[in-house]
């Protein structure tokens, strides 16, 4: 099982303690949040001062659907501007391959709700080309429960897909049965429900997927806790 924090970002004063206590919670991954627009300023900066500090680390930048939808509000003329966008992306995770990153997270809210079918396609268009570089890719989709565009999620060419976990029940039953055997699944965990039913829950994906199963909680305590109570803890730092 492999431990790692997703949240908002931090200013640049909070992050060095940040890091600190995320490596002292077990996460397998210190987090850097990118802002902005490609080539997303500073993030190859703090990537490398993170990495000098000792730490490995997972940059987390906008997804280029997610991304494109905002700028435009999702008019479909904006598709033309695409794959320029892409050509940014293919720079930036060419440069975060050189500075020794292994795995980079893309934050995709626009997947928790209904797309056109030329959204849909741009999706999968955008996911192809980032097959380019050998960076490890976990698609991260929030804002809401992945019902709509469950299948496209499960099968974009990526490494991992995160998923916010708000109705376990329902949820990974469905997701259990689409998720492809390479892929990982991390959970991010409801910030006031650790109940014995979710624990519970977690062991049984955990007996299924085993260590293709993460867990992601905004506060990194939370998740060690979790991972304590699921009978994993020697291996929460996989």
């Amino acid at each position: 099982m492999l431990l790692h924090q997703t949240g908002p970002n931090t200013s640049p004063a909070q992050e060095s303690d940040r890091w600190h206590q995320q490596a002292d919670a077990g996460m397998a991954w210190v987090s850097v949040a990118a802002e902005g627009m490609p080539p997303f300023d500073s993030l190859l900066e703090r990537v490398a001062r993170a990495r000098a500090a000792g730490f490995n680390v997972k940059p987390i930048i906008p997804g280029p659907l997610s991304l494109l939808w905002s700028m435009t509000d999702g008019d479909e003329a904006a598709l033309e501007q695409l794959d320029g966008l892409l050509d940014g992306y293919d720079s930036l995770l060419l440069a975060l391959g050189k500075q020794g990153v292994e795995w980079v997270e893309l934050d995709e809210p626009q997947l928790a709700r209904p797309l056109a079918p030329v959204w849909t396609a741009a999706c999968e268009h955008s996911y192809n080309r980032l097959q380019r570089t050998a960076l490890k890719r976990l698609l991260a989709v929030s804002g809401g429960a992945l019902v709509d565009n469950l299948g496209l999620a499960c099968n974009l060419p990526v490494d991992a897909l995160q998923i916010e976990l708000r109705d376990p029940e329902r949820v990974l039953v469905t997701v259990l049965d689409r998720l492809p055997a390479y892929k990982a699944l991390s959970l991010v965990l409801p910030a006031s429900d650790l109940s014995a039913e979710l624990v519970a829950q977690l062991q049984g994906v955990y007996q299924r997927l085993g260590p293709r199963l993460w867990l992601a909680a905004t506060a990194p305590h939370d998740v060690a806790d979790l991972a304590v109570r699921l009978g994993n803890s020697s291996r929460i730092a996989a």
